[in-house]
C-alpha cells in the first residue's frame, strides 16, 4: 500500500511539473511575441485583481490566470497612455478586491495626469464594497470622470475604523504569560498579549491616525468630485448606500450593466477600438520614447518582515520576507555597477530584526559613499525596522497614507509553564549559567534576566533614536516627541521631519532627476537589483521544492519542520519565539478603510 501511495504521488508530481513547464513555455512565448498596437485603444485596468509592489509571476498564478498587477506597471501604463494618440480613454473595473490606501493615492495621482490630456475615464463597479468596507474602492473611483454602478450594487463609504483582538484573559486561562518589555509607551506590538484593551496612550495615537486617514479620503473625494469636504464627511457618516441612494447623492453618475459600458466605450472610442489590459499595453508601449540612451537607476524593493536572510517557504506565489543579506547585496552590486547612477529604494515593511535592519542601513551608506544617491520611496508601511532602513536616504518620499515612524523596540517571550502544568507536563534541564536558558519558554524571566533584557532594549533603542537624529538632522532633545514607538501617517511624518516630501513613484523619480541634475524630459531606465528570476529559474526552484516536499512526505518530523518554516514568519507569536528582540510595528491588518 505504501509503495502504491508513493508511486501515485510521484505520478502527480510529474504531471504537475509537466503542466507548469508548458505554462511557463507559453508565458515565455507570450512575453517575446509582441503584436502591433491597434489604431484605437481603450486602456482597461481590472481592480478586482490584487496589486503588489513587485510582481514575480509564479507558475501557479499563470496557470490559474490569477497573476497580480504590479503598482509600477499600472502607473507606467497610465502615464504612457496619456500621451499616446492611439489611446482614446481609460476604463476600470471594481469589485470586492480593493487596492490599499497608498496604492489608491498613487493611482489617483496618475489618473489626474491622464485626465489632464482630455481623454475619457470610466470607473465601473459591480459593487463598491458590497456588505463590507468600500472607502478605498470609492476613493479611487472618485478620481474618474464617470462612475457607473451595477444595479443592486452598493457604495460602502463609511469612514475608517481599527479593531484588534486582545488575548491576555485567554492566555491567563490556558496558563501562558506574555513576558515582554518595550521602548517606549507607544510601542504597542505585544499589547495584544499583555492587555485586554489598548493602553490610553496607544488608543489616543490610533484615534489620531484613523482620523487623519479618514480626512485624507474625504479631502481627496471632495477635490475629485468638486464637493465641499464637510459634505463628503457627512456622506461618510451616513453610509453605506444602496444603488438608488448613491445615484441620488451623486456618488455615481449612472446605474448600468457591464454590457452597456462596452456599448458606451465603443461609442466613445469607435467601433474598431480594442480594449487592452495593462500587460498587453505595456508591450505596445515599449520603445515609444525618444532614442536617447536612458540613465540607469537601480530599483531595490524592500518588502516584508526584515530578517537576516530570505525564507524559502512562502508558497508558490512568492515570499514576503526581506532578507538583509539579499538587500545588502543588491546595494553593494548597484554601488559597484558603473552604469547605475542612482538608487531608488522602495520600502513596504513593518520592520523586524534590528541587526538585520542595521545591515541594510550600512549597505545603503556604503552605496552613497560610492557616489550613488539613494532616494527612498515609502509604500503602504515603512515603520519601525522599516524606518530604520530608510532613515539615511538622501531624500525620503512617502504617500500621505503611508504608516511610518514607530521608532522603538520590543523584546520578550511567552512563558508557558502554567500551560505545561495544566496538561501534566514537566520540564527538567541543566545549564552552565543562570542566564543560559533565559529565552526558554518554560518560565518567565527572573529579575536578573529582566535586567539583561532591559539592557539590550536600552542599547538598541538609544542606537535607533541617535541614528535617526543624526540622519534626519533632528536635535536629540526633540526626539522624545517623535520616537517612543509612535506611528505616524506620511502626512504627519513630513511635518515632524521624518519624511522630506509627500508623493509616490512620480515624486520619487523627480527627486532622482534632481539628485542627478537631469531634466524632466530625460529618460530613466529602472533596473531591478537583484534581477528577478526568469520563468525557467522559478520553475527550477519550484521543482527543487517539490522534490524536497516529496522526500519528506512520509517523515512526520520533517513535515512539522516544514510547517514551522512556512508558517513561522506569519504567526506573530511564533516569530517572537525565533526573534525575541524586534523593531516591529503594531500590526494594522484590521484597519477598515
Amino acid at each position: 500500500m505504501l509503495k502504491f501511495i508513493t508511486r501515485l504521488f510521484t505520478l502527480i508530481g510529474v504531471l504537475v511539473v509537466v503542466l507548469i513547464a508548458a505554462v511557463v513555455a507559453l508565458a515565455y512565448y507570450g512575453e517575446n511575441h509582441v503584436e502591433p498596437e491597434p489604431a484605437s485603444v481603450v486602456l482597461t485596468i481590472d481592480f478586482t485583481r490584487s496589486i503588489v509592489e513587485q510582481n514575480e509571476p509564479s507558475p501557479l498564478n499563470i496557470a490559474l490566470d490569477d497573476e497580480p498587477l504590479a503598482l509600477l506597471d499600472i502607473l507606467h501604463a497610465i502615464d504612457h497612455a496619456a500621451a499616446d494618440p492611439h489611446v482614446k480613454g481609460l476604463a476600470a473595473r471594481f469589485g470586492t478586491e480593493q487596492p490599499t490606501l497608498v496604492q489608491t493615492q498613487e493611482i489617483r495621482a496618475a489618473l489626474a495626469r491622464f485626465r489632464a490630456s482630455g481623454k475619457f475615464t470610466y470607473a465601473y463597479g459591480s459593487d463598491f464594497g458590497e456588505f463590507g468596507m468600500g472607502n478605498r474602492a470609492y476613493f479611487l473611483a472618485s478620481a474618474f470622470e464617470n462612475i457607473w454602478l451595477q444595479p443592486v450594487g452598493t457604495v460602502s463609504l463609511t469612514g475608517v475604523a481599527l479593531q484588534s483582538p486582545f488575548a491576555k484573559t485567554a492566555l491567563d486561562k490556558i496558563g501562558v504569560v506574555a513576558d515582554f518589555m518595550q521602548r517606549e509607551e507607544y510601542k504597542s506590538f505585544m499589547e495584544v498579549g499583555q492587555r485586554d484593551a489598548f493602553s490610553p496612550p496607544v488608543k489616543a495615537e490610533m484615534q489620531a491616525m484613523v482620523e487623519n486617514l479618514s480626512a485624507q479620503i474625504a479631502e481627496g473625494i471632495a477635490a475629485s468630485r468638486k464637493w465641499d469636504v464637510d459634505h463628503v464627511k457627512d456622506l461618510m457618516a451616513r453610509g453605506p448606500y444602496t444603488d438608488e441612494e448613491a445615484k441620488q447623492e451623486g456618488l455615481v453618475t449612472r446605474l448600468a450593466y457591464v454590457d452597456e459600458l462596452d456599448e458606451e466605450l465603443e461609442r466613445k472610442a469607435g467601433k474598431d477600438a480594442k480594449q487592452v489590459d495593462v500587460g498587453t499595453y505595456l508591450g505596445y508601449a515599449d520603445g515609444k520614447d525618444a532614442p536617447k540612451e536612458p540613465t540607469t537607476i537601480a530599483l531595490i524593493y524592500g518588502t516584508g518582515l526584515i530578517m537576516d536572510k530570505n525564507v524559502d517557504g512562502g508558497g508558490l506565489a512568492g515570499e514576503h520576507v526581506m532578507g538583509a543579506n539579499d538587500i545588502a547585496g543588491a546595494f553593494n552590486d548597484a554601488a559597484e555597477d558603473e552604469d547605475v547612477k542612482a538608487i531608488l529604494f522602495r520600502i513596504d515593511s513593518p520592520g523586524g530584526s534590528p541587526a538585520a535592519s542595521e545591515t541594510i542601513r550600512r549597505a545603503m551608506i556604503h552605496a552613497q559613499k560610492k557616489g550613488k544617491p539613494v532616494i527612498v520611496s515609502m509604500g503602504e508601511t515603512a515603520a519601525s525596522g522599516g524606518y530604520w532602513i530608510a532613515m539615511n536616504g538622501d531624500k525620503i518620499i512617502a504617500d500621505p497614507a503611508t504608516l511610518t515612524g514607530s521608532i522603538g523596540v520590543v523584546a520578550g517571550k511567552f512563558a508557558a509553564d502554567g500551560l505545561l502544568q495544566k496538561v501534566g507536563l514537566s520540564v527538567d534541564g541543566v545549564a552552565t549559567t543562570p542566564n543560559a536558558g533565559m529565552w526558554n519558554m518554560t518560565a518567565p524571566f527572573t529579575p536578573a534576566q529582566r535586567a539583561r533584557v532591559n539592557a539590550l532594549l536600552d542599547n538598541t533603542y538609544h542606537a535607533f533614536v541617535g541614528n535617526v537624529a543624526a540622519a534626519r538632522k533632528i536635535p536629540l532633545e526633540k526626539m522624545p516627541d517623535i520616537a517612543k514607538g509612535r506611528v505616524w501617517t506620511g502626512e504627519q511624518a513630513v511635518k515632524i521631519g521624518l519624511v522630506d516630501e509627500l508623493g509616490g513613484y512620480d515624486v520619487a523619480l523627480s527627486a532622482v532627476r534632481k539628485a542627478l541634475k537631469l531634466e524632466d524630459k530625460d529618460r530613466l531606465s529602472l533596473e531591478n537589483f537583484p534581477s528577478p528570476p526568469t520563468p525557467a529559474e522559478r520553475l527550477l526552484k519550484l521543482m527543487r521544492r517539490m522534490g524536497a516536499e516529496s522526500a519528506m512526505l512520509f517523515s512526520p518530523s520533517a513535515t512539522l519542520e516544514k510547517a514551522r518554516v512556512v508558517l513561522g514568519p506569519w504567526l506573530k507569536l511564533a516569530s517572537f519565539a525565533n526573534h525575541p528582540v524586534a523593531a516591529r510595528m503594531y500590526p494594522l491588518e484590521d484597519v477598515h478603510d
